[in-house]
């Protein structure tokens, strides 16, 4: 990871205006993922890293969404009604910000649709959306076909455990007088080394993308009414 790409602990808590109790709280919950607590030395020694871009959109996110929901509803929401056999509404996938109508034809969804989507559905839906702006019509096909068949084929289970991305890429092959460009998709793990004559056309991560489907869905879950609202966040955590 780049040190560009990445923010110490200290800076998230300051920028945040967080607590490192709260920090550490969300961890536990499950509302932050472990793999994010990068530690590495540094001149002072030993230091806590996170993703720049993910771990200052998760915090924002779960504070916002803390607003309306206790904390242990909030980990409940996530974990449970939003999960891979969630059937997400399709006005409700409408209404979220990177959702993209121009790409539910190449994911063979009917835009006058009535039945909800499954999470597999909503997952090429908001990747295929990151990826329209540069990759040809021919590769989003390619792009869709590939993710619905690992999908079909348990890939979900493995997203988040294996830092899995997806890689649009292209090769340029050339021969008795002839050149052609050809155009792949790839499947791996964060750091996988492609053929240097191999042009990395974008790079999906599906695990940032699968939680902040996650994310975005649960705000939009009704949890508990506000009598049942009790256990608020506010317990002191000496954890450290």
């Amino acid at each position: 990871m780049n040190d560009d790409r990445q923010i110490s602990k200290k800076e998230v808590l300051e920028q945040m205006r967080i607590s490192y109790g709260q920090l550490y709280r969300w961890k536990r919950k499950g509302l932050i993922p472990e793999s994010w607590f990068v530690r590495r030395s540094t001149f002072t020694g030993q230091e806590t890293f996170f993703p720049r871009d993910k771990i200052l959109e998760r915090i924002e996110q779960i504070k916002e969404m803390k607003g309306d929901h206790p904390l242990d509803d909030l980990a409940e929401v996530i974990t449970q009604h939003v999960d891979a056999k969630l059937q997400v509404a399709f006005d409700q996938l409408k209404s979220l910000k990177w959702f993209d109508d121009s790409v539910l034809e190449t994911c063979r969804i009917d835009r006058d649709r009535t039945m909800p989507l499954t999470i597999q559905e909503t997952l090429c839906v908001a990747v295929l959306s990151r990826l329209r702006q540069v990759g040809r019509s021919e590769e989003l096909g390619l792009v869709q076909r590939t993710l619905t068949e690992r999908l079909d084929a348990g890939l979900l289970d493995r997203i988040t455990e294996e830092h899995l991305r997806l890689y649009l890429l292209r090769k340029r092959l050339s021969g008795g007088g002839i050149s052609a460009e050809i155009s792949m998709v790839a499947i791996a793990p964060t750091g996988v080394v492609f053929d240097p004559d191999i042009e990395q056309v974008e790079t999906v991560d599906l695990g940032h993308v699968l939680e902040r489907i996650k994310l975005d869905l649960a705000k939009e879950v009704e949890v508990g009414s506000p009598d049942d609202r009790t256990g608020q966040d506010t317990e002191a955590d000496n954890e450290r």
